[in-house]
């Protein structure tokens, strides 16, 4: 009898959520597969346009889609920390 196998994704989720004061009003860095996505979650969790929200993503592979929905969470948890505090 064979069980079914799940990937382990070994790739790291990381997430810096930067505010300002410009045309811009929230900048996100993640390591994510599907930025508009992080976009779209960031701007609803913080109150702030999309149009707004700047998604930065730094050219990856091999990610085998594990980064398509999994970084969202701390991608939002940052957004809304950054928000609060300012920082």
């Amino acid at each position: 009898r064979l069980g079914g196998q799940e990937h382990f994704y070994l790739e790291t989720n990381t997430t810096l959520a930067v505010p300002s004061e410009s045309d811009t009003n929230l900048t996100i860095y993640s390591s994510t597969q599907a930025p508009s996505k992080t976009q779209n979650f960031c701007a609803a969790t913080t109150g702030t346009p999309a149009s707004k929200v700047v998604v930065r993503v730094k050219r990856m592979g091999g990610g085998f889609g594990g980064k398509e929905t999994r970084s969202v969470f701390a991608s939002c948890a940052a957004a809304v920390a950054a928000k609060m505090t300012s920082r």
